[in-house]
């Protein structure tokens, strides 16, 4: 054989030899990330079902802990098996206060610890006689705690857990710990009953007043909820141009301008004639201009206030000072409290959640795995975010959610992306969503569209390419907003005719800014040729509101309806045509107001169906206390 020879049998070999090892390497490969993502999958399904397990052992828990603490059985035994989570008793998970609202006397303040079982940062915790998961940022309920109306009477028998209750194994027996105690309310009752719940799982029980007792939460922080029992008309409408409804001074001596009248737009015949029946009250005092000033007031309707008006109003009425009202000008007038909306926007989110949250989802790396032609069906987890520069996307959704497994949000700077509905509903869940140009299009022809956002909301276009958010058909589009809230320069909201667009944002340390920026075209929201402020909502329970339309104006059709912000700032061209609630006003020398009150929202539905809620005459509250140990 020659050398020649040789040598290509040898690099024959050699191929060979690397092919092989080549090839059993790729095998490795393969085998591993198959058992790799397996692996991934089985721990999520062996999680998902043993968390389901401890649900079941929670409520079975709650069951039998009410015979114990009711008489019914001098002990149970409840099994939690050998998941892959710890079970324990938390004796500073929360406390319950029940007071009387006026004179804040306490009718019973309990510790009321929680038997948590947790795994991987879920728990599942009983308290309070109901059961409650958390996944950390928020909790919700399993099962209802024991409040009970039978006519006009509330009976509250709090179950309550032992100082001396232990538990770190997977049974535990249940036993009482003496006699039930009673704690005597003057009955029948004469003062609203206030209940504050603090603790980790103040949320949940949030959910359960507001769902299940139709109470009022009039107050809700990160560790604690407070709701008021009492008999009252919920969904009244909105009766004032511009509320100011917290106890400060309304200085009208630093505004800029203030001009207000009203329009009908559910009349037929000239909607947006103007007319005189404008209201502006404020919960406080109200300080007026003088005579000299430069600043005007111009209100066609009634300026209202809960205590004095300085100057006298009879000189504001001679037309002795640079203010014209041609309605009543009244102090010490009846001013009514606006409706809390603490209540109202955890009902919102909690409804979200129990609409799309019990479904698992289908993975998927991309949206254009999705693709846009063809409608989405199912629960499905994209792990990147949406985002847009250009061209034009579409996604149609029935009866299904589509969301971002990981940290995605949804970014415009330019194109067109189009969230369809069909079905009865389709849920969008976004990390972020950045409208910085081109136009997000909210089709709800068919069916109507929830859109949730767990981080910032942000609309602020450039030059000639606004950001643009357009609802179509006639459909409602619901828009949870969890974060901070910004509408700024060259930003356009439009609402088709028919069509209503309720924007919840839920976060009472968060900020909302609108308008702002430098030069440019301001911000936009219109509803159609009628101009209908009941087409679009804000709901805010943020403390801290502003309106900068200095540089270019602020124009919005709609309802501001923020009862717990303070406006620190204001200034500019600010229009409203519809309605504004606040608690007061900061800063607001160089605003110049227009208020243009929509009279439809006089009887326009704002939190839901019209109800009386239940008077509570006799109140009778219980606590129990259960041992809990290991079996």
């Amino acid at each position: 054989m020659s050398g020649r020879d040789r040598g290509a049998a040898a690099e024959r070999a050699q191929s060979e030899v690397l092919g092989t090892v080549l090839l059993l390497g790729l095998t490795v490969a393969v085998v591993g990330t198959t058992v790799a993502l397996g692996g991934a999958a089985l721990d999520d399904s062996q999680r998902t079902a043993d968390l389901q397990r401890a649900e079941g052992a929670m409520t079975q828990m709650d069951s039998k802990a009410s015979l114990v603490a009711h008489g019914g059985s001098p002990s149970q035994r409840v099994s939690f098996g050998s998941g892959g989570g710890d079970l324990s008793v938390d004796h500073d998970a929360g406390r319950m206060v029940i007071a009387e609202n006026e004179t804040g006397d306490e009718i019973v303040n309990a510790s009321l610890g929680a038997l948590v079982y947790e795994r991987d940062g879920t728990r599942i915790a009983y308290q309070g006689g109901g059961v409650w998961r958390s996944d950390g940022n928020r909790s919700r309920m399993v099962s209802a705690p024991e409040f009970h109306y039978r006519g006009e009477t509330l009976t509250v028998p709090l179950v309550t857990i032992a100082e001396n209750a232990t538990a770190d194994g997977g049974d535990v027996t249940l036993t009482s710990e003496g006699s039930p105690v009673g704690h005597v309310a003057g009955n029948p009752v004469v003062d609203d009953i206030r209940v504050t719940v603090t603790g980790d799982y103040h949320e949940g029980w949030a959910s359960f007043f507001e769902t299940r007792t139709d109470t009022q939460i009039v107050d809700r922080n990160n560790g604690s909820v407070t709701v008021l029992l009492r008999s009252d008309l919920v969904g009244t409408g909105v009766s004032y141009s511009m509320g100011t409804l917290g106890s400060s001074t309304f200085d009208l001596r630093s505004i800029g301008s203030l001009t207000a009248d009203s329009y009908d737009s559910a009349n037929e015949t000239d909607p947006l004639k103007s007319r005189d029946n404008a209201v502006i009250a404020a919960g406080g005092e109200i300080d007026s201009p003088r005579g000299g000033k430069s600043e005007y007031v111009t209100i066609r309707g009634d300026l209202l206030a809960r205590y004095d008006i300085q100057p006298n109003p009879n000189g504001i009425q001679n037309g002795d000072h640079p203010i014209n009202v041609t309605g009543n000008v009244t102090q010490r007038a009846t001013i009514d409290d606006p409706e809390p909306v603490d209540g109202y926007l955890v009902s919102a989110f909690d409804k979200y959640d129990a609409r799309y949250g019990n479904v698992t989802a289908t993975t998927y790396e991309s949206w254009s795995e999705l693709g846009d032609d063809a409608p989405i069906t199912d629960r499905s987890a994209v792990e990147d975010g949406l985002d847009v520069s250009g061209g034009s996307e579409t996604y149609r959704v029935e009866d299904a959610e589509v969301t971002t497994s990981g940290d995605g949000g949804l970014s415009v700077d330019g194109g067109t992306v189009t969230l369809e509905a069909g079905g009865d509903h389709a849920g969008f869940r976004f990390d972020d969503i950045d409208l910085s140009g081109g136009e997000l299009v909210l089709d709800v022809t068919e069916g109507d569209l929830d859109l949730r956002v767990d981080d910032d909301f942000a609309m602020s276009g450039s030059g000639s390419n606004p950001a643009k958010l357009t609802v179509v058909g006639d459909g409602n589009v619901r828009i949870y907003a969890s974060d901070d809230l910004s509408i700024e320069d060259h930003s356009e909201v439009s609402v088709s005719e028919g069509a209503e667009l309720r924007l919840f944002h839920d976060d009472p340390d968060g900020d909302i800014q609108i308008g702002g920026e430098d030069g440019g075209e301001g911000v936009t929201v219109s509803t159609g040729p009628n101009e209908p402020a009941s087409s679009f909502w804000l709901f805010s329970n943020a403390d801290d509101l502003e309106f900068d339309g200095e540089d270019a104006p602020v124009d919005i059709t709609g309802v501001v309806y923020a009862p717990n912000a303070n406006v620190d700032d204001a200034e500019g061209d600010i229009t409203i045509r519809g309605a504004l609630t606040v608690d007061g006003f900061d800063d607001i020398d160089d605003a110049r107001f227009t208020m243009r009150y929509d009279e439809a929202l006089e009887t326009a539905e704002v939190f839901g169906e019209v109800e009386d809620v239940p008077t509570i005459n006799y109140l009778h509250v219980s606590t129990q206390e259960i041992r809990i140990e290991d079996d």
